[in-house]
């Protein structure tokens, strides 16, 4: 099924409209920060946010089977530049996180194509709220080894 057409708002924002009028904006936000430790990777690392911009349903967006390859072609502008490395941390602040990112993994899961891996784990802090992590990666990324290391080393430095 084909997907919605986005429009690329800003560097690295992107916005797509519904059938039902729903307005989202996909936005890779520049995170060099999560790998504080290694400064080469910094500029090419970026989080990924899926927001509801608009919604004049007032109710939750209805499942839409063109939101998955829509967003699946967003991703594939924004990795245009095979260095790109995408970091998703599912939002758990409404106690839905798990469903978000079960989500996110089915999306991905059926789209990443032969070009993509990503790499998943759960964090949980002292209050017991689990925050569900993805590293996305293009498997052509010449940082490719550094980067699974550091993501490695960030979720054992988190977990100490």
């Amino acid at each position: 099924m084909p997907g919605y057409e986005f429009t690329n708002e800003e560097k690295n924002s992107f916005l797509f409209r519904t059938s039902n009028r729903i307005l989202y904006e996909v936005s890779f936000k520049p995170s060099g920060y999560i790998f504080a430790n290694d400064p080469e990777l910094q500029p090419f690392v970026f989080e990924i946010s899926i927001v509801v911009i608009e919604n004049p349903t007032d109710k939750h967006p209805p499942a839409d089977p063109r939101v998955p390859p829509t967003i699946a072609q967003i991703f594939g502008s924004f990795f245009e530049q095979h260095e790109r490395v995408v970091v998703y941390v599912c939002d758990t602040s409404d106690q839905r996180g798990s469903v978000r990112q079960r989500k996110f993994l089915n999306w991905f899961g059926y789209y990443k194509g032969v070009d993509y891996a990503q790499f998943n784990d759960t964090l949980t802090d002292e209050e017991g709220v689990h925050y569900y992590v993805s590293l996305i990666i293009r498997l052509d990324n010449p940082y490719r080894r550094r980067l699974l290391l550091a993501f490695d080393d960030l979720l054992t430095d988190y977990r100490k």
